[in-house]
């Protein structure tokens, strides 16, 4: 019965069926009159091909617009209204101009150190390059002094992150794509009243997409009850203007401008393992303390300012940082897909294209287009390591399907690929040559590269390096290498699965 109501009052799906409802009676009325004009079949069609001719005049990836055009001619009407609807960068009017005017105040925000451009240049010319373009491009600069800390699971950080909580004496930011009722929330939600009650700011931030069936309908104003100030990304709306293809992916704590959380674990119970989703879920984060949390603070307001009405001043919360010795290299980043530079696309491409010796990727799903491809295949012709780790248990199976179809044209140019078996691997990371890692949310996906708001953290640092690539060989202990007959033993039934959904893997 319990089930029961929730599917019934699940707003996801009730917003889902009333777009549908919507959309059947446009395209019933709209068939009935097609019937009987040979006039409007032909504008149809005329249509379908302006829109054809659009999509592929536009700067954007060409299996993304392979697949809308294949489906706009296939189904004339669906597949121009899903392009309308979902197709893009469709964000609201009102939310994209408030994040470019949000995103050029943050920016203003950002000041660069000229003088570690020769100190990066000495720890490895490549590494500096990668750093430079992120900087250049993204607007975030690069940090010394500051401290970095790599966890290996979302349990080995959670009770970390308790204790930073507490200890907070100004402010803290949370900002997260899911955020679901249970222990891991509870025990969180337990400290941020508290710290209400302390008189200290509290700030959460979620997208309603990621957390449309994990909270309650209107969570946002029972937190603003407790005194937590709370706003919603991109609200679902039930009708067929909705815009809704860009979601905050981010993951993002900060406390007091002191330390920062970046990587892969959403605040929800199957992310430290009290939930037994799917079998054992591997994850990871990483904890920054000193210059470079900053960045982090900016990237909290810059999107707090483009949704609620009471706009943060950043100087506000630039609450002086306790700078330490260490030589690391820290450059925290933010990837928009409101303009045209892939930050998250272009930092992998770069990572597998620098690679002397090895580079080690985590992902939890592989739907990676021509270039990513190239770069991988061309790296392992060149006699470098390509190792790519993922799930051997998905949370979704059509996603899996297609995960697996880009195996074949990998495996036959040498990388190596294996999926975790205990469970579903969720993290996100890659690690090169005992010289950088990248820990944070971009997942290798066309969702991802071109649709979500991401975040991340690179590290350029000997020994944090080292302790990402020491839980990747041990999570490759745990995993099965999948081989090239693997996948040609698969029957041709299931083949023609994998194909068929290849086709429209830009859309998922």
């Amino acid at each position: 019965m319990r089930r029961l109501k929730l599917l019934i009052f699940n707003r996801l799906i009730f917003v889902g069926i009333i777009i549908m409802i919507q959309l059947y009676f446009l395209m019933k009325i709209f068939y009935s009159t097609l019937e009987y004009s040979v006039i409007l079949q032909q504008s149809l069609l005329f249509l379908s091909v302006v829109m054809v001719i659009y999509i592929l005049n536009k700067k954007d990836n060409p299996s993304f617009q392979l697949a809308w055009c294949i489906l706009i001619l296939a189904l004339p009407l669906f597949g121009g209204v899903a392009y309308l609807l979902f197709g893009g960068k469709k964000i609201p009017k009102m939310l994209r101009n408030e994040m470019t005017k949000s995103i050029h105040e943050s920016n203003a925000m950002l000041n660069r150190d000229k003088n570690l451009q020769s100190a990066i240049k000495t720890y490895d010319e490549d590494v500096a390059v990668l750093f430079n373009y992120v900087q250049n491009c993204g607007y975030y600069p690069y940090y010394d002094k500051t401290q970095s800390q790599y966890y290996p699971s979302g349990e080995a950080v959670f009770e970390v992150i308790l204790k930073d909580l507490k200890q907070a004496k100004h402010f803290i930011f949370l900002e997260f794509f899911i955020i679901k009722e249970g222990k891991m929330w509870n025990k969180i939600l337990e400290v941020l009243q508290q710290k209400v009650q302390e008189d200290i700011e509290v700030y959460v931030m979620y997208d309603d997409a990621g957390c449309v069936q994990t909270l309650p309908y209107r969570y946002e104003e029972y937190l603003n009850q407790l005194g937590i100030k709370c706003v919603i990304f991109n609200k679902l709306e039930a009708r067929l203007a909705i815009k809704m293809n860009n979601r905050d992916h981010r993951k993002l704590i900060v406390i007091d401008n002191q330390i920062a959380y970046f990587g892969g674990i959403n605040l929800s119970d199957e992310y430290i393992n009290e939930w037994k989703r799917f079998g054992y879920w591997k994850d990871s984060a990483i904890r920054i303390e000193g210059k470079a949390v900053w960045s982090a603070t900016v990237m909290f307001i810059q999107f707090y300012n483009a949704i609620a009405k009471r706009k943060l001043i950043y100087q506000d919360f630039k609450i002086p940082c306790m700078e330490n010795e260490s030589e690391q290299f820290i450059l925290p980043f933010s990837d928009s897909p409101t303009d045209d530079e892939q930050i998250g696309k272009n930092i992998h491409i770069n990572l597998i294209n620098k690679a002397k010796k090895y580079i080690y990727i985590h992902t939890p799903y592989l739907i990676i287009d021509y270039d990513m491809t190239m770069s991988l295949t061309r790296a392992s012709k060149n006699g470098v390591e390509v190792i790519i780790t993922t799930p051997a248990i998905p949370d979704k199976k059509y996603v899996f399907a297609i995960t697996r179809n880009n195996y074949q044209k990998l495996l036959k140019a040498g990388v190596k690929i294996y999926e975790f078996t205990p469970g579903f691997l969720h993290s996100k990371n890659f690690v090169c040559d005992d010289l950088v890692a990248l820990v944070g949310t971009i997942n290798m996906d066309y969702r991802s590269y071109y649709l979500h708001y991401e975040c991340g953290v690179l590290v350029a640092d000997k020994q944090v390096v080292l302790d990402v690539k020491e839980d990747y060989l041990n999570t490759l202990k745990q995993s099965k290498r999948i081989y090239l007959e693997d996948m040609e033993d698969t029957n041709i039934f299931m083949k023609m699965i994998r194909a068929f959904l290849n086709i429209f893997a830009p859309l998922m």
